[in-house]
Order: structure tokens, then sequence, then C-alpha cells
């Protein structure tokens, strides 16, 4: 049977776009689909224009006609390999659409649990899209193998900015943290840590500021008006009415990790908003949807991301093991 979704698939068609993101409200597969076909072509497209760009431009085939012919091409190109086997980025995007993520515990995959603003593949590709200036924010930093020590302030390497290479490490740097955080809300540090490694992919991908600089955001918490602090601006997806939207918004930064965890204590205590959630927060499933529903992420399946990397065993894997060593026990 021919997709009437399917039927908006052209690049020209403006008119098609919107009818396709009505669509989307109903939450189908195939809407779903259609809208992961969309990001991967636009991918495809600002990758084969960003080749372009670098190609020389002497010569008697630069004139305005022919980068115009070029443009269409290209645009077609994106589409057709789109609609066929495209990348590979269709899949991921539709594992996070629909709410199915991989492994929590593993660095290679981890990022597709991660709430639908926090794509960093989406970021890049987006950012490409979208900004013109030279301020776009960068992707995390290379993951350097050092081994680190869990401390009360920040951790940094020899190397740069804190970039921890797997879980364990990044469990181990913010244990102590989310320790001194839980036991301030009333809630298991281990759902802290679980809502930051959703937050951040596992620590590879906090956000930054446009010049590299980490904004220690491990929880995701934008700057609004009453935000007297730094700020970094990037480009996220945000869910309107259950439809994927991009937005460029302004999250709070911070000087370290410990900064981080304390103003989202200061964030929840201050909001009467997440009052409920707080009187539960002994009860993890009900501390994050509680959080869920007061709004504190877009996503629908926020609350279950979360729960979903608590009870996949790796975390409590690698608190057993490093509560064995230099880990201090949970208060």
């Amino acid at each position: 049977m021919t997709s009437h979704i399917a039927d908006s698939y052209h690049y020209t068609d403006m008119h098609g776009l919107a009818e396709l993101r009505a669509r989307t409200q109903s939450g189908s597969a195939e809407a779903s689909d259609e809208v992961a076909r969309q990001f991967e072509a636009l991918f495809i497209q600002q990758m084969l224009k960003s080749m372009r760009a670098a190609m020389p431009t002497d010569g008697g085939l630069t004139g305005e006609h022919t980068r115009f012919f070029q443009g269409m091409f290209d645009q077609q190109i994106a589409l057709d390999m789109a609609r066929g086997n495209g990348i590979g980025l269709r899949e991921q995007v539709m594992r996070e659409l629909t709410g199915i993520g991989a492994d929590a515990g593993s660095m290679s995959t981890g990022v597709l649990n991660m709430p639908v603003h926090r794509i960093p593949v989406m970021r890049s590709a987006i950012e490409a899209a979208a900004m013109t200036d030279a301020s776009k924010a960068p992707e995390a930093a290379t993951v350097k193998d050092a081994a680190r020590a869990a401390r009360a302030g920040d951790v940094t390497t020899a190397d740069g900015p804190w970039s921890p290479g797997s879980p364990q490490e990044f469990i181990r740097d913010l244990w102590p943290h989310a320790q001194r955080a839980a036991k301030a809300l009333g809630v298991a540090p281990e759902v802290l840590v679980a809502q930051s490694a959703l937050e951040t992919g596992w620590g590879r991908h906090v956000i930054r500021h446009g010049d590299g600089r980490s904004s220690h955001n491990l929880f995701g918490i934008k700057a609004d008006r009453r935000w007297e602090g730094d700020r970094a601006h990037v480009q996220t997806l945000e869910y309107v009415n259950d439809v994927p939207e991009l937005q460029r918004a302004a999250f709070r930064s911070y000087g370290s990790l410990a900064e981080s965890f304390a103003d989202y204590v200061n964030f929840l205590q201050t909001n009467p908003r997440y009052r409920q959630a707080l009187e539960v927060a002994g009860d993890a499933e009900a501390y994050v949807r509680g959080l869920q529903a007061a709004g504190y992420a877009t996503d629908p399946a926020y609350a279950d991301k979360i729960l979903n990397i608590l009870e996949r065993g790796t975390l409590s894997d690698i608190l057993a093991t490093l509560k064995s060593g230099t880990l201090p026990p949970t208060s």
C-alpha cells in the first residue's frame, strides 16, 4: 500500500513537510520512520554541501547557475540515498523517536538512550544546517584513557577537560557528588547518576560552549531569565505536542561537577512544580515519573530511559565493583 506520508517526500514541497509534521502527531511508526528519513536526507545534504565548499573555486564550472543546479542535484542525491539504505543514521533516529534504546552500559551505543535534545549526531548535523556563524558548539573532546580517582572538586586530566572513557570512570567521578545531592533530596544516588548518564551519554556529550569549554551541565537544566550565571547556547530538539522540533536554547554552565549537582538540588527544591516528585523521592520510579509529569523534560520517554539505565544492571554492577575498592559506601 502506498504511504500517504511518502507522498510528501520532496525537498521542494514545503506544504508536504508541514503535512508530514502534522501527521507525526499520531505517533505512528510510519510517521516516525519518515521523520527519520527526512532527517537523514538533511544530514547527507549538509555533508555534500560541506564537500562542495571545500573544493577549489577557480575555473569555468563555478558560476552562479552551476552552483544552483549542483545544489539541486545534491539535494536529490540526499533524498535518493535516504530512500534507500541510507548511511545508518535513520536507524539511530528511529530508536530515539520510538523510545527504544541500546544498552546503557555501552559507550559506543549508549548515546541512543539519550533524550532527543542531547543526541550528539543530531546536534552536529542540525548545527551545520541551521547555524552559519563560528559559535556553534563542537562535539565532546576525544576520550582519553586515564584513570581518575573520585574527589570533591572538578575532574581534569593533563590533556584537557573531564571526559570519562567508560561508564566506570563516569560513575567513579560522579559518585561522591551524587551521594551528597541524593542525601539532600531524599533520593537514591543511583537515580541521579542514571539521570546524568542519560543527559550526557555517560559523560561523553556534555554541552559545550562555542570555544570548546565544558558547561559541566549534567542534568540538562536550561538557563531562564532567573539564571545569572554563565550560559552555553546550543541547538536542541524538543518535543512540542509529541513532535520533535528544532530550537536554539541556552543551558546553564558551571565551573565544576560539584556545582552542577548543587544547582540541580537547588533547582528542584526551589521550584514548586517539583514538590510532588520530591515527596516520593524514596521511590525511584515514582520520582523520575514525577519529574517528567512536572515538565522536567519534553521527551515523552524520558522517565522510561532513566529507569532503563537503572534496571539493566550495568550501573549496579559497576557500583558493586567500585564500592569494594576506592569508592565510599552509600550514606
